[in-house]
Order: C-alpha cells, then sequence, then structure tokens
C-alpha cells in the first residue's frame, strides 16, 4: 500500500510537471530573465497564456485568451536569490482586457527538485539554460520563503521601488512599526493552502499578508475599508499593519497587497459551520422529515423562511449554533454601524436611496441575471448528470426572478446606501472563542473594482450570510450523500437542510435587526425590508451560479439547489 501511494503521487507529480506551461520547455542562452526581453519575452508570454487558466486566483477561466503581454517588471531586493514582480495584460477574444501581478523567481539543482516534489502547481515552466547545461524550473515565487521575507521587509519601510513604467510604494503602519520595534521582522512565512483568489502568507501568528493577483485601477476596498476601521478602533476585524501599491506612468494606483494583524488561536467558520451541520445530520437522521408551519410569533414575520420539526424544539436539534447566529447577527450590525458613522468622508458617508438607485440596483441584478442564465445554457450539457436535471429546472426560472427583481421599483426604500463588506459569507469570518472576527473586505472578486467600492443596502452583506447559511447545509449534505453507498431518503435530507438552514438564518436576521435598531441603512417600511432582502438573496443566488459554473462546475449542484430554495416564495420573507 505505502510503494502504490508513492508510485501514484510520483505520477501525479510527472503529471502536474509536464502540464507546467503546457508542457512547454523555455530554452535560453545564459540567464532566466531572458523571459523579459527579445524572444525569450514572446516564449514566456505565450507559456503564460496556457498557465493561467489552471490558477485557481485567475478569474477569466470561460474566457478565451488572446494574448499574454508583459508591462512591467519589478526587482525585489532579496538574499541569494533574483525574484522579480511581473505585471501583465490579458486579452480575450470578447471583453475588456485585466491585468494581473505574477512573482516569479527561477530554481536550479536541489532547490528546484524540492520545488517539484512540494510545489509543482506553483511551476510555470521548465527551464533551460543552453550555453551553461543547466535546467530548472521558473516558478510562483509566492511559495518561497526567501521572497516572503523580502515582501515583508518592503512593506516595513516607507519606500519608492522603481520599475521601467512605474513604480511600487510601500506604507506601513504603526501596528507594523511595533512588531518590527518588539521582535524584529525575522518571521517565518508561511503560505496559507486556502482557495482564495488571492495569496495570503503568514508570519509567524503576527501579520498576514494578502497579495492581489489580479490588480485594478484604483483603491482595493480591502485597503480602504481596513483604513477605516482601523481609525476607529473597531474591534471585530484584523489591524491594518501596511499595504503595498503600485502607481503607473499615468499616476493610476493599483493595490498589490495588504498585511493585517494575524489573530492566532482562530477557526474558520465554515469549517466550524460544516462539522456542526454534520453532527446535526447525524442527529436527525433517522427522523422524519421537519413540516412547514405558519409564523406563530409577530416577532418572526422578519424571518427568511419558517419551518418547525415534529415533537422537538430547533434550539434542541441545533444546539450552540444558534447562539453562534445570534453572536455574528450582532457583530455584522456592529460593523455596519461603524461603517455607516462618517458623515464627512465622501467615500463612507451614509447616502439616501433614490430612485435612480434604485433603477440602477434593478439594472444590474437584470444584467447578471440574463448573463448567467445565458452561461447556464451554454454549460448544462456538460454538467454531470445529477446536475443537468436541477439545471433545467434552474433555466426555467429566468423570467420569474426577472420579475421578481422588478419589486424593487415598486416602492420606496426609506433608508441610506452605505458601504458594506461586499462578499460576506461564512469563510470571511472567523471563530475567535465564542466570538467572531471579519476579514477580508476585497468584495465579489468579479465585480469591477467601482462597483465593489459602490453604496450598497446593508442587507447585501445580511443576504450573503444567510445564502452561506443554505450553501453550507447543503454543501455539507453533499459529503454526506457522498460517501454514502446510496442516496437513502435524499428528498427527506434536503428538508432537513432546509430546516437548518431556515432556523439559522432567522435567529441571525432577528439579531441583526435588533442590534441594528433604528440605525438609518435599515429600512423604516417592513414591506420595503423583505423586498430587499429578497432581492438581495435572489442576486447572490445568482451571482454564485455564474461563479460555480465558471470555475467549480462539479460543485454547481448546490448552487442550484440553493436558489431553487430561495426561489420558492413559500420559503422566503
Amino acid at each position: 500500500m505505502p510503494m502504490n501511494t508513492t508510485i501514484r503521487e510520483d505520477q501525479s507529480r510527472k503529471i502536474a510537471l509536464e502540464q507546467a506551461g503546457g508542457s512547454q520547455n523555455i530554452n535560453l542562452a545564459e540567464n532566466w530573465t531572458e523571459i523579459f526581453s527579445g524572444p525569450g519575452r514572446a516564449v514566456f508570454s505565450d507559456v503564460l497564456k496556457k498557465w493561467l487558466p489552471s490558477k485557481r486566483w485567475f478569474r477569466s477561466k470561460a474566457r478565451a485568451i488572446t494574448s499574454v503581454n508583459i508591462t512591467e517588471q519589478i526587482r525585489v531586493p532579496t538574499e541569494g536569490q533574483e525574484a522579480f514582480l511581473l505585471l501583465f495584460q490579458v486579452k480575450y477574444q470578447t471583453g475588456a482586457p485585466e491585468k494581473y501581478v505574477l512573482p516569479v523567481a527561477c530554481a536550479f539543482g536541489s532547490e528546484a527538485e524540492e520545488i517539484k516534489r512540494s510545489s509543482t502547481q506553483l511551476i510555470v515552466a521548465p527551464v533551460s539554460l543552453t550555453r551553461k547545461a543547466r535546467d530548472g524550473v521558473i516558478y510562483d515565487a509566492i511559495v518561497s520563503k526567501t521572497f516572503g521575507h523580502a515582501l515583508l521587509a518592503l512593506t516595513a519601510k516607507r519606500q519608492t521601488m522603481s520599475g521601467k513604467s512605474g513604480d511600487l510604494e510601500s506604507e506601513p503602519t504603526e501596528v507594523l512599526r511595533r512588531i518590527r520595534r518588539e521582535q524584529g521582522l525575522n518571521m517565518e512565512p508561511k503560505i496559507s493552502k486556502a482557495e482564495q483568489s488571492n495569496s495570503s502568507i503568514i508570519y509567524e501568528s503576527s501579520v498576514m499578508l494578502k497579495f492581489f493577483r489580479r490588480l485594478d485601477a484604483g483603491t482595493n476596498p480591502e485597503l480602504e475599508i481596513e483604513r477605516f476601521l482601523s481609525k476607529r478602533d473597531f474591534p471585530y476585524s484584523p489591524q491594518l499593519a501596511g499595504a503595498l501599491e503600485y502607481r503607473d506612468q499615468e499616476g493610476a494606483t493599483s493595490t498589490m497587497a495588504v498585511l493585517t494583524s494575524f489573530i492566532p488561536g482562530c477557526h474558520d467558520a465554515w469549517e466550524d459551520t460544516l462539522v456542526a451541520l454534520s453532527e446535526f445530520y447525524d442527529m436527525v437522521s433517522q427522523m422524519p422529515a421537519p413540516f412547514k408551519q405558519a409564523s406563530a410569533s409577530a416577532e418572526a414575520e422578519t424571518a427568511p423562511l419558517r419551518h418547525s420539526a415534529q415533537g422537538q424544539s430547533p434550539g434542541e436539534l441545533l444546539g450552540s449554533y444558534l447562539q453562534d447566529a445570534e453572536t455574528l447577527g450582532q457583530r455584522t450590525a456592529s460593523l455596519h454601524l461603524t461603517l455607516a458613522s462618517d458623515s464627512d468622508d465622501p467615500a463612507f458617508r451614509p447616502e439616501p436611496w433614490t430612485q435612480e438607485d434604485q433603477q440602477a440596483l434593478f439594472e444590474s441584478a437584470r444584467v447578471l441575471t440574463r448573463h448567467n442564465f445565458e452561461l447556464l445554457r451554454q454549460r448544462l450539457a456538460s454538467l454531470p448528470t445529477e446536475s443537468q436535471g436541477l439545471g433545467s429546472r434552474v433555466e426555467g426560472l429566468q423570467d420569474s426572478i426577472l420579475c421578481r427583481f422588478e419589486r424593487i421599483l415598486q416602492h420606496p426604500i426609506n433608508a441610506v446606501r452605505i458601504r458594506t463588506h461586499g462578499d460576506y459569507h461564512l469563510g470571511q469570518v472567523l471563530h475567535h472563542g465564542p466570538d467572531f472576527l471579519i476579514i477580508d473586505f476585497e468584495g465579489e472578486p468579479a465585480i469591477s473594482l467601482e462597483e465593489r467600492r459602490r453604496k450598497q443596502s446593508a442587507l447585501r452583506d445580511v443576504a450573503g450570510m444567510i445564502y452561506s447559511f443554505f450553501y453550507a447545509a447543503h454543501a455539507a449534505l453533499r459529503e454526506q450523500t457522498a460517501a454514502a453507498d446510496e442516496q437513502v431518503q435524499l428528498e427527506n435530507q434536503l428538508a432537513w437542510a432546509r430546516y437548518w438552514s431556515v432556523w439559522v438564518g432567522t435567529n441571525y436576521l432577528r439579531s441583526y435587526l435588533k442590534t441594528a435598531g433604528e440605525a438609518p441603512f435599515v429600512p423604516e417600511n417592513e414591506t420595503a425590508l423583505k423586498i430587499m432582502l429578497d432581492v438581495e438573496l435572489l442576486r447572490k443566488a445568482i451571482y454564485e451560479l455564474g461563479y460555480e459554473l465558471n470555475n467549480r462546475p462539479e460543485w454547481a449542484s448546490i448552487a442550484f439547489r440553493v436558489l431553487l430554495d430561495l426561489h420558492n416564495p413559500d420559503n422566503l420573507v
């Protein structure tokens, strides 16, 4: 058994290495940096064109790349290693081009062999230096400890690194300066293995650097919101420690990296939720399906869904997770109260909803719906069989969903728009003892930077978290059914998934509204509140539908089931 495992691992590494750079070995003369000029530049651009779609952080996997053009390389001061920050523009057959950044280095000998063993997925291409008879690999330097040390040192001192087309500027805060005084910067870097649209490096449980792969013109919301919250000593998110920004020759600025304090001892709320759901499904596995009932109290009128179970209260079945949902509702409201607290800063000053704003929300939701339903029609036949059946059901909902969105035009929204988290879900919060920390303010990666910085309904974040509860319930159920020999009583299990999502979402929403109180970002009119939550829930479900089809089609069945749940009028407010 161990021998077979070793053989499989060796074969997997060989296959992955062969796929690096599309199986294309780069032949150079004397130095690997020849990829930045002359014929080597064209070859490397072609390698990137083939390599990019395999990367988790590359956003446009569904688009056909026509060219990759290197626009900048900035040498990063490192000890015993040449490393560069490589900026390049990706053009497509249709749609606007995108700009990305890639840290690159080259390894030879034993170092190259170690990268082949441990970080094959980060190899961009094999390389041969013909005049020196040396073979090596060009790789994503984010995995290099030497490069990790260099990035931290670069951020820790206010300075400017010049490139050929612009400058890299660093901005440390007092948080990082204090760490530098008290413990120095010789902290071991460790790359996070979490799946993200960016890369994260943790430095000995002190600070974490988030490295953005796509460079959008303008200040990233992650940096902007972290600055705002840190200045106001918001206690439920990490403190800003520093940043790296690239400024081109025209003066346009892009955020390349954000450094924040790191709080040890935290747990991923998504993973904790899956554990809680596994225990829940084990408990109810022999129970009959729950049944729906009418709301029994005025307080529950704002619940997103209403279900009940024979003979037992939700508290008995869901245990301590109901308290978690309540606490998370409180922290979400605290975030919004802080983000809405400055009437002087134009970027954060609350603004009243107007008819034009409501029209813009409707148009945005309509465009998103049509785009992602067209994507569904294009991809449906290539999905797994189970997903195809669910996808066909979802495909027929487009007109109904557009009608639901039109409700936002029919009622005035007596509330203000504020800056929000923008991509709020269980993966964006950390369990810290019995409490939570809110992280990752980048916003939805597939949406333009301008739109992510736009003021929205606070209920967009609320809807994002409620959606996440539904998604988690179905994701955990998928693991259970995948592990079983047969999908026994699937409808019964799906009913329990809805039951869990309903009560957790209800507790979360009640707690949020109670904590927010009469805050101006909560619609005064109950009808407007329900319409806005309905619109934001469906908008989130459609956004996630497109995300899964583009990035994880094998998970599309979960997005289908959640959208079907949320579309059901009996399940919504």
